[in-house]
């Protein structure tokens, strides 16, 4: 079992020479580069080449987080093309890099003038379909780059864009790109919808797994009920579980997403691969 760990788990989540270094040290198998801390296209050329010359070396898998504060589905037009120019630009410079996904949220609504909780359906479902258009606009580039998009499934609660595991598997089915599939959340699928029914709905369009844990009431509307250590939340982690079956038969390299919201983010980060590594292998 490989495992790979997000930049919000560690101390300097802006420094790219860090993650490389930590993951070194540590035998991850990969890195996830958290935008907005840090971006692709941001990175020099140093360090741009650091991070090849250790993946190859290393045989690392890495992959990249494009900002959570990404609105694809805004009805905002100046908005979206912002987000779409920049979602290219990272596209193309993770080709280069040899980075496999970026990860993508279909995001909150965004209507002028209402309450995200309060859009209608009539607007929502215009919202899909910027959101699909969106994706759709990035999907030659991304194909062209080796790179795929992996849209995340999120909490399907109201103001969000997506309301199911089945409207999110849809969306995929809609863009109809080879360079499009879904990155899975595993704490988000328990707080919403439930880890086995999104692996059974979500089936081979998963392409990317980020793992931690989870606790209190379903609907994950709260920041401290996701994103904890491994071991300490309500998801099952043992081997024969669905998670630890599903990354173990498809080969997924398992990002590790614990909280960076924490003082000791790197303590809690290394005893979940432990307890993972313990568990998996």
């Amino acid at each position: 079992m490989k495992f790979s760990f997000a930049t919000s788990c560690i101390d300097h989540p802006d420094c790219a020479r860090y993650a490389i270094d930590f993951a070194i040290e540590h035998g991850f198998n990969g890195i996830e580069f958290n935008a907005p801390d840090l971006y692709l296209a941001d990175l020099n050329k140093a360090d741009r080449d650091y991070l090849v010359s250790a993946s190859n070396e290393h045989g690392f898998r890495n992959t990249h987080h494009f900002p959570p504060s990404a609105l694809p589905g805004s009805h905002d037009t100046e908005r979206r093309v912002k987000d779409l120019v920049s979602l290219i630009s990272e596209i193309k410079v993770a080709g280069e890099l040899g980075v496999k996904v970026i990860v993508l949220h279909p995001g909150r609504l965004d209507v002028a003038g209402v309450e995200r909780e309060d859009v209608s359906e009539v607007d929502r479902a215009l919202a899909m379909s910027y959101y699909i258009d969106f994706v759709k606009s990035a999907a030659p580039i991304a194909e062209e780059s080796g790179v795929m998009i992996g849209l995340e499934n999120m909490h399907y609660n109201p103001g969000w864009v997506i309301r199911s595991h089945e409207e999110l598997a849809e969306s995929v089915d809609r863009v109809d790109s080879s360079a499009v599939g879904i990155t899975f959340d595993v704490g988000h699928a328990w707080g919403s919808g439930g880890v086995e029914a999104g692996i059974n709905i979500l089936g081979d369009r998963i392409t990317h797994v980020q793992v931690h844990d989870a606790r209190g009431p379903e609907g994950a509307r709260n920041v401290k009920d996701q994103h904890k250590e491994i071991g300490t939340g309500l998801l099952d982690w043992a081997a024969d579980a669905p998670v630890g079956k599903f990354v173990a038969e498809n080969g997924f390299v398992a990002v590790i997403e614990t909280s960076g919201f924490v003082d000791n983010r790197e303590e809690i980060c290394l005893r979940s691969l432990d307890l993972l590594h313990d568990l998996w292998n």
